[in-house]
């Protein structure tokens, strides 16, 4: 039996890795569902869907999606049944009790919102709708209006520069670059220095190791990468393979700074938050070196804060004041920004409504979401 006990307006994070989701007012969300969903046809012709958790479990039988890339939804009907499956098995609410706040991904384009909107009034029949950016409501997570947040997250590096609120549009530097790539090149360099292993070297278990065992250095020295292969941390597989990781721990989130030292082309990152301030007037430049804001999962890696902030320092005008904030729950910035927005008082008179979302179509929804 589902459980209304509120009418709290509920925050919705729709990841490429994990759609997150959760109340309004707490400081994390109640629900992360992996962004993975499948499908079998039963001998009747009826389709059964399986979602997150129970999707992975049957990726060796059936073919499994993830209908969010780099912060679009490009299947909406494979997203509908992931949505229905957080609001009845996972938050056992209805969806036409509750307003909705979504957080966007930056630049987006109007026509995406649009349709996500047409699916959350037509089919889930909610009572109203606001989105926000997630750039801006990392801030507010922080505590701040102004800033730069760099986001990664599992597909996508965003940089954003907020002043007052307001994204500006101009200077965000993106790039299709993040938590995965590192993910595929840490397992192309341990299945390299482990062969008789690589059938154990999963992407699950990959993922695994460069959560618990990577990090972030100052700089790569020589005797850095030996002292690591002189004292390797060594796993056994099931079968009683030793996988050793070594200089592996470092050289796989040095990606996100040297990108082509794993056969990617661009700038590191510290260049492209760079690139972003410079695009931006000069009066709010210190100002955004000073209130640089990490989120995103892949900005856990410890070392991380210190790296960028010792390499913006170096690229910085001499004289800069170069602060980097990397809050403890930064995998849910975003999130937890979006949740004390909806908690607002103020918050239901800035929502579409439902009735407005009726009378006035999309044009009150770039009126009230622009």
């Amino acid at each position: 039996m589902l459980n209304d006990l509120d009418t709290r307006p509920i925050v919705l994070d729709n990841g490429s890795y994990t759609v997150k989701a959760g109340y309004a007012g707490e400081s994390a969300p109640r629900v992360l569902v992996p962004t993975l969903i499948t499908q079998s046809f039963t001998a009747w012709g009826s389709t059964d869907w399986y979602v997150g958790e129970h999707a992975k479990a049957l990726r060796r039988q059936l073919p499994v999606s993830r209908p969010v890339s780099h912060g679009t939804v490009t299947n909406m009907e494979e997203m509908s049944m992931i949505w229905h499956y957080l609001y009845s098995r996972e938050l056992r609410v209805h969806s036409a009790d509750h307003p909705l706040l979504i957080i966007e991904y930056p630049q987006l384009p109007h026509n995406h919102r649009e349709k996500i909107a047409e699916m959350m009034f037509e089919k889930f029949n909610i009572p109203g709708l606001y989105t926000s950016d997630q750039s801006v409501l990392s801030l507010y997570a922080s505590g701040l209006t102004t800033g730069l947040t760099v986001d990664i997250g599992n597909d996508t590096t965003s940089i954003v520069p907020v002043q007052e609120t307001f994204t500006m549009k101009d200077a965000i530097r993106q790039r299709h670059l993040g938590g995965l790539d590192v993910t595929n090149y840490l397992q192309r360099l341990l299945v390299s220095s482990n062969p008789t292993a690589a059938q154990f070297i999963t992407a699950e278990v990959t993922q695994y190791f460069k959560e618990k065992f990577c990090h972030v250095v100052p700089s790569i020295t020589k005797e850095l990468m030996s002292e690591a292969d002189s004292k390797p941390v060594k796993f056994k597989a099931p079968d009683g393979q030793i996988v050793s990781i070594g200089k592996e721990r470092f050289c796989a989130p040095e990606l996100l700074f040297r990108p082509s030292q794993g056969g990617l082309e661009g700038s590191g990152l510290s260049q492209y938050i760079i690139s972003a301030i410079q695009n931006c007037p000069s009066n709010i430049q210190p100002y955004l070196l000073s209130n640089i804001v990490l989120s995103g999962g892949c900005t856990l890696f410890s070392g991380l804060p210190q790296r960028v902030e010792q390499e913006v320092n170096h690229e910085a005008p001499s004289g800069s004041f170069v602060k980097v904030y990397a809050l403890e729950q930064r995998k849910y910035s975003a999130w937890i920004g979006g949740s004390i927005l909806a908690s607002l008082s103020t918050f239901n008179k800035v929502c579409v409504t439902k009735q407005e979302y009726q009378e006035h179509g999309n044009v009150i929804l770039k009126q009230k979401c622009p």
